[in-house]
C-alpha cells in the first residue's frame, strides 16, 4: 500500500482500513501541508477519522463508507452509524456508497424498491440525527451500462449532522458524470473559491514523431548565430521553442483539448439520460462517445504523465483528475500553511490575524494573542 500511494500521490499521507479487512476496501488520502488527520475508528465497511484543515483551521469528523452489497451485512453499518451519533459532538460529513437507497424513487429499472429495503437505512438516518447535504449534479449515482434494461439506482450519499450546518463554513456539493466508471464522483467544496493554474513551456515526446519535426529543428538548427558554441546553442534553442509550439498549436492541441473535449460530449449525453434513463439511443450514443473518449483520454494521460514525471500508470483507472492532482500538487506544496515557534507551537495567520494554535488535536483551540518569535 505504500508504495502504490507514493506512486499516485507523491507526499501524501493515507488511512486505509486493511486491518479490518484483507482486501483494504478503503483507501483515505490527504495533503499533509493542508491536513492534520487523526484516525478515530475503522471497520470492514467505514473509516472514521477526525481532520483539521489548516488555512482555516476548521477541526470535524469524517467517516467514509463503502458498504457490502447483502442487507444482512449492512446491519452492521448502520449499527456502527447509529453509534458514532450518540458520540459525535462535532461537525460530521458521513460520505461514501453505502450500496442502499433511501427512498422508493432512488431507482429506476430493475426490480422495484420495497418498504423491508430501505428500512434499515431510513431508521439509521433519522436515528442519527443526519441530513443529506445540499448538492447538485447527477441525481442517479450508479448503473449498470447494460443496453436497452438500463438500471439507475443511487446508492452515493453525502449526509451531515446539525453541528456540520451550524458551524461551518458555506459549502458546495455536487455528484459529477461518471465519465467511464459506473459511480460518480462525489465532491464537497468550499464555497467561493478560486483556483490559479500556471502553464509553462515544456517539451513533449510525442512530437518528435510528426514527420515535420526533424525538418524544424534542422532548419532552426541551421540559423546563423553570432558568438560562442554555448551561446549559439542557447540562443537557437530559444528560437526553436515558438517553433515547436506552433507545431503544437497546429497538430497536437488533441493530446489534451481533445481528450476534454470526448469528455463534456460524453458528459452532456450522460446528462441527457439522466433525464430519459430508458432512451435507447441516447444509451447507444454515449456508448460510442464513451469509445471515443477512452482512446483520447490515454493519449492525455500519457502526455500528462510525462509533465508530472510520473513514472507508474494504472490503465485500467483512466482518471486524468490524478494526473492534474500531481501537477497541481508540485506549485501548492510551496505554500506556507502553518509556522512553528521555538517552543514547538503551531502559530498560523488567518485573514490577516495572529493566531497560535496549542497542543494535540483533541484540545486544539484558538488563542487570539501575539505568537511568540518564529524561529527559521
Amino acid at each position: 500500500m505504500d508504495k502504490v500511494v507514493n506512486k499516485m500521490f507523491g507526499g501524501w499521507q493515507y488511512l486505509t482500513n486493511l486491518e479490518s479487512h484483507y482486501n483494504g476496501r478503503i483507501l483515505l488520502v490527504w495533503r499533509p501541508d493542508y491536513y492534520k488527520v487523526d484516525f478515530m475508528e475503522g471497520s470492514a465497511q467505514m473509516l472514521t477519522c477526525k481532520v483539521c484543515y489548516i488555512p482555516m483551521q476548521l477541526a470535524f469528523r469524517v467517516s467514509v463508507v463503502y458498504a457490502y452489497n447483502s442487507r444482512e451485512e449492512r446491519r452492521d453499518l448502520w449499527g456502527e452509524i447509529i453509534n458514532q451519533s450518540s458520540t459525535c459532538v462535532e461537525p460530521w460529513l458521513l460520505i461514501g456508497d453505502s450500496n442502499a437507497v433511501l427512498h422508493s424513487d432512488d431507482r429506476l429499472g430493475g426490480n422495484p424498491v420495497t418498504r423491508p429495503e430501505v428500512a434499515d437505512f431510513q431508521d439509521c438516518i433519522e436515528v442519527s440525527g443526519l441530513m443529506e447535504l445540499p448538492h447538485q449534479g447527477q441525481k442517479y449515482t450508479w448503473n449498470d451500462r447494460s443496453k436497452g434494461s438500463r438500471i439507475y439506482s443511487r446508492i452515493d450519499w453525502m449526509f451531515i449532522n446539525s453541528a456540520w450546518l451550524y458551524t461551518m463554513p458555506s459549502c458546495g456539493a455536487s455528484y459529477l458524470p461518471e465519465g467511464i466508471s459506473d459511480h460518480c464522483p462525489a465532491k464537497v467544496y468550499l464555497q467561493n473559491q478560486t483556483s490559479k493554474m500556471r502553464r509553462a513551456f515544456q517539451y513533449c515526446n510525442v512530437w518528435s514523431h510528426h514527420p515535420l519535426f526533424k525538418d524544424k529543428v534542422q532548419g532552426i538548427w541551421k540559423t546563423h548565430v553570432e558568438g560562442c558554441k554555448m551561446w549559439k546553442v542557447v540562443r537557437k534553442t530559444k528560437l526553436l521553442k515558438p517553433c515547436l509550439k506552433k507545431l503544437n498549436t497546429q497538430y497536437f492541441r488533441n493530446i489534451v483539448t481533445e481528450a476534454s473535449e470526448d469528455k463534456d460530449a460524453l458528459k452532456v449525453v450522460q446528462e441527457k439520460l439522466q433525464t430519459d434513463p430508458l432512451n435507447t439511443t441516447l444509451q447507444e450514443e454515449e456508448k460510442v462517445k464513451y469509445e471515443k473518449y477512452r482512446p483520447t483520454s490515454y493519449m492525455a494521460e500519457s502526455f500528462l504523465q510525462q509533465q508530472s514525471k510520473v513514472t507508474w500508470l494504472k490503465l485500467g483507472d483512466d482518471c486524468t483528475r490524478y494526473f492534474f492532482a500531481v501537477i497541481k500538487h508540485k506549485g501548492l506544496q510551496q505554500a506556507v500553511t502553518q509556522v512553528k515557534d521555538d517552543q514547538h507551537d503551531i502559530c498560523v495567520a488567518v485573514n490577516n490575524e495572529k493566531r497560535c494554535i496549542m497542543g494535540p488535536m483533541d484540545t486544539w483551540g484558538v488563542y487570539e494573542r501575539e505568537p511568540r518569535h518564529l524561529g527559521a
